[in-house]
């Protein structure tokens, strides 16, 4: 098996939500070459976060793959359950084991995805020490492969802080659970969304449909 190319582009997991296209947007300021991938498991707002992913897949000139498991909805509901966002048990791992493979097929050298620190009280896989297990696997099936969380350390405010100077715009990343034609304002999301620009002291953009109670 030959070792990964570092000249191919880097594979980044991108949901067009805030941290996800920060650090698109940072890695295209340092000048490296991307691919993103984004996954439709089902979720309620998959065609609003694809419609983001092309559209910063666009700016940034990065080709974007779409990968539909949209079946797991199926799987993982219960009947007559309504979910507002499918719960898809250990989803970073599943995600990454197809990001591994597309990296082999392509040639990339990383693979990169946007956990933050507040991601890591939603469970071992948004943890430290489960992107080194990852990375460390990834690295034995594929030699020369890397899985790096750059943003593991920051909050949600302190990305945006230190990424707003590039002069991304917000108003294409997409956080909302719900698929509407504008964010709701109210799910956990978009409350996470404005709590963090507030606490990072730049204006929010978004047009959200319920103003803040």
């Amino acid at each position: 098996m030959e070792p990964a190319r570092p000249e191919s582009p880097d594979l980044l997991l991108l949901s067009g939500g805030i941290e996800s296209s920060a650090l698109l947007a940072q890695e295209h300021a340092a000048g490296r070459s991307l691919r993103a991938v984004w996954v439709d498991y089902g979720q309620r707002n998959a065609a609003r976060e694809w419609a983001a992913v092309e559209h910063l897949a666009g700016v940034y000139a990065c080709m974007p793959i779409a990968l539909d498991l949209q079946s797991l909805r199926l799987v993982f509901t219960r009947r007559n359950d309504w979910v507002g966002h499918v719960p898809l048990p250990q989803r970073n791992l599943l995600v990454l084991a197809l990001a591994v493979n597309l990296a082999e097929h392509h040639g990339a050298a990383r693979i990169l995805l946007a956990l933050n620190r507040e991601d890591q009280g939603h469970g071992p896989g948004s943890q430290p020490g489960f992107v080194q297990q990852v990375s460390d696997l990834a690295a034995g099936l594929v030699p020369g492969l890397q899985v790096e969380a750059p943003l593991i350390d920051r909050s949600k405010a302190e990305i945006i802080a230190a990424t707003d100077p590039l002069g991304i715009d917000w108003r294409h990343t997409w956080s909302c659970l719900l698929a509407q034609s504008r964010q709701c304002g109210r799910c956990p999301q978009c409350q996470a969304r404005r709590a963090a620009f507030a606490a990072a002291g730049i204006p929010d953009p978004t047009d959200y449909r319920e103003a803040p109670r």
